[in-house]
């Protein structure tokens, strides 16, 4: 037999091969072929798309449910404060007012202000045809506990120690109140956040100095009646112009209650 021949025999039983194949998978159907599932099993084709469409509807009830149980943001509070939000933690429309020691305007603080790298809260106000400033020197803010029971450990002169479980926070805090002439007053004012009601009251002031810097606002301990707040600041001199750096280490001791500071 030549080469010829045998090649194209070898040639025509390939082909009969693919023909075959062809027409037998053409005539094939679904039950005969079989699919390996997830747990091992060895299932016909239309069983194991049954099964998958079944995990895949499952798969979105699941989700659909996730979707729905997650809690809607909450809504903004229409004119909400920016100074109650970033120092209390608080969402509320009700504002952080200063009461102005002289005329009893109150006074909101509305933003804040960097000077001289001490980041103050801000309010303007005009009082008949006086106009003028009030800043809070909010990282002296220092929360007052009356609670006798308590001890000197529980007081703390950092800022803003807020605890959700009390209903109020008593607390003091340096401000300063500025006008259109040269004056700079600082006053140490007492003051006390609802936060049943989120809201906040201002209870009173003592002047503290002119143009002065304050070092430090510490309750006195034992933090006991009557209660004593030392406020430490550096003045000038009598005869000294205001122009001269303070330097002069001066210690102000303050009575303070749940109602009054004096």
């Amino acid at each position: 037999m030549s080469m010829f021949v045998k090649l194209t025999i070898a040639a025509t039983v390939i082909v009969l091969g693919i023909l075959a194949a062809g027409i037998y998978r053409f005539n094939m159907t679904n039950d005969d072929v079989f699919m390996v599932v997830e747990d091992g099993r060895v299932m016909p084709y239309d069983d194991a798309m049954t099964l998958e469409n079944a995990k895949v509807q499952a798969n979105a009830v699941v989700t659909d449910e996730t979707d729905v149980s997650v809690p809607a943001e909450v809504k903004p509070v229409a004119n909400a404060s920016e100074v109650m939000l970033k120092l209390f933690t608080l969402n509320t429309a009700n504002p952080f007012e200063v009461t102005l020691p002289e005329g009893h305007r109150s006074v909101v603080l509305t933003h804040f202000i960097k000077i001289k790298q001490t980041e103050l809260a801000i309010g303007d106000y005009q009082d008949g045809e006086v106009k003028g400033r009030v800043l809070l020197d909010y990282m002296r803010i220092t929360p007052l506990n009356f609670d006798p029971a308590l001890g000197p450990d529980t007081q703390s002169n950092a800022p803003i120690q807020q605890n959700l479980d009390a209903q109020t926070m008593p607390f003091v805090a340096p401000f300063i109140v500025t006008t259109q002439g040269s004056g700079v007053f600082w006053y140490l004012g007492l003051f006390n956040l609802d936060y049943e009601h989120t809201s906040l009251k201002h209870l009173g002031s003592v002047l503290i100095g002119d143009r002065i810097e304050i070092d430090s606002v510490e309750p006195v301990y034992p933090f006991e009646p009557p209660y004593k707040i030392a406020v430490t600041y550096r003045d000038r001199a009598p005869n000294e112009p205001m122009s001269q750096n303070p330097e002069i280490v001066r210690i102000l001791e303050l009575t303070v209650s749940e109602t009054s500071i004096n």
